[in-house]
């Protein structure tokens, strides 16, 4: 061990210089995690402004259900759940479209009930299925499962989470139609879905002013206890205006889960029937692009924050002591050579030690174990 000698000195030193620091609430934390950065970065690619890395790299023009683009998104989305330490994979429900594309990460105590967070990845141009950048209309609904993903990964909750990117959603909810019906054929206990579909344009083209500006939350009778949980969420967490609706009728891929039982409710800009009434212009267009300036990024920003805030309170965050890496209960001295072992260790944070499955180093959760997680790591250690 004598490369991580240096590392152990160093930690050692700042023991004497910091001071103790409280712990926070923890939802806040998660919460700040979740950038417009980080958020922009997973449309761009989506929505082919920036290439899929690869030899040579691709730019997706569309992600037409039935065209080959869609195959290269879902295997980004895959590898992209997959850097993130979830177990992901594709689900194909009809040979000729693209797959929809599952990521997992159990419960720890009620590893049975499911919840899932996610949006279609799918795009339809009314005009010329080549040439569908869909940033809107549903990129702004898959990058929120990524950004969930990425950032949920690293906490551990009482139930199995789930985030889906599904295809077929403009032939009418085609793959969430498949997945909740072979969930329901598993007799699978899915608690609650939250379906994110156009967050970018809150407000109306054709109106002026705006009637209302805020987050739609549409819900059948059924699921109105969790269109409830996710508006007092949203009301804790973030600064806009969120309106429930409550119908049979209100369509995207929430609505597959209600014609198999399961409670699920959608997220989106307008209802639908406002947004097939013509309140985005860019609707399924050439012009629904990063680019578009009528996209108020600070609300997409916000409608995501909300989401994830919501599905951790659903799925029950277990108070995992961070920073406690032999899993003895608290955080202490005997806790630095753990540390040490997966700062110098090509595994990271995956690195578990027999028994400990929860413990890992990346204090400051950004999704490596590095020198960033020093300072946080010996704040831990000398907070009483």
């Amino acid at each position: 061990m004598r490369a991580a000698a240096p590392i152990l000195a160093t930690v050692l030193g700042f023991l004497s210089a910091l001071a103790p620091s409280a712990a926070a609430d923890e939802v806040p934390v998660i919460l700040q995690q979740a950038t417009l950065d980080e958020y922009m970065s997973y449309l761009r690619v989506l929505t082919g402004v920036d290439p899929i890395p690869g030899d040579p790299p691709y730019y997706l023009k569309n992600r037409y259900s039935l065209s080959t683009d869609i195959r290269k998104a879902a295997n980004w989305l895959e590898a992209q759940f997959e850097s993130f330490g979830l177990a992901a994979e594709q689900q194909t429900f009809q040979s000729n479209y693209g797959p929809n594309v599952v990521a997992e990460l159990p419960g720890r105590t009620n590893p049975l009930d499911i919840y899932i967070i996610g949006g279609h990845y799918d795009t339809y141009h009314q005009a010329n299925q080549l040439q569908a950048p869909g940033c809107d209309d549903n990129a702004s609904g898959t990058a929120t499962a990524l950004i969930a993903g990425r950032i949920l990964a690293r906490y551990r909750f009482d139930a199995t989470l789930r985030f889906i990117a599904f295809a077929g959603e403009e032939q009418w909810m085609v793959g969430s139609l498949a997945y909740a019906a072979a969930a329901r054929a598993a007799g699978e206990n899915i608690v609650g879905v939250i379906n994110l579909d156009m967050i970018l344009h809150p407000g109306f083209d054709n109106m002026n002013p705006d009637p209302d500006h805020d987050l739609d939350i549409e819900s059948n009778a059924a699921s109105a206890w969790l269109a409830q949980i996710v508006a007092t969420e949203f009301g804790l967490y973030t600064p806009i205006d969120v309106q429930i609706h409550i119908g049979d009728d209100l369509y995207s891929d929430h609505w597959a889960f209600w014609q198999h039982g399961y409670h699920a409710v959608g997220l989106s800009e307008n209802t639908v029937f406002e947004i097939w009434g013509g309140s985005n212009n860019a609707y399924h267009q050439l012009t629904d692009t990063i680019y578009n300036s009528t996209y108020e990024w600070d609300f997409a920003l916000h409608s995501v924050r909300g989401a994830i805030a919501s599905l951790v309170s659903i799925a029950g965050l277990i108070d995992v002591v961070v920073g406690d890496l032999n899993c003895d209960g608290r955080v202490d001295f005997g806790d630095i050579n753990p540390f040490v072992l997966r700062l110098t260790s090509p595994a990271g944070y995956r690195l578990a030690f027999p028994g400990c499955p929860d413990a890992h180093g990346d204090i400051n959760r950004d999704g490596l174990v590095d020198f960033g997680d020093i300072n946080p790591f010996v704040r831990l250690l000398t907070s009483p």
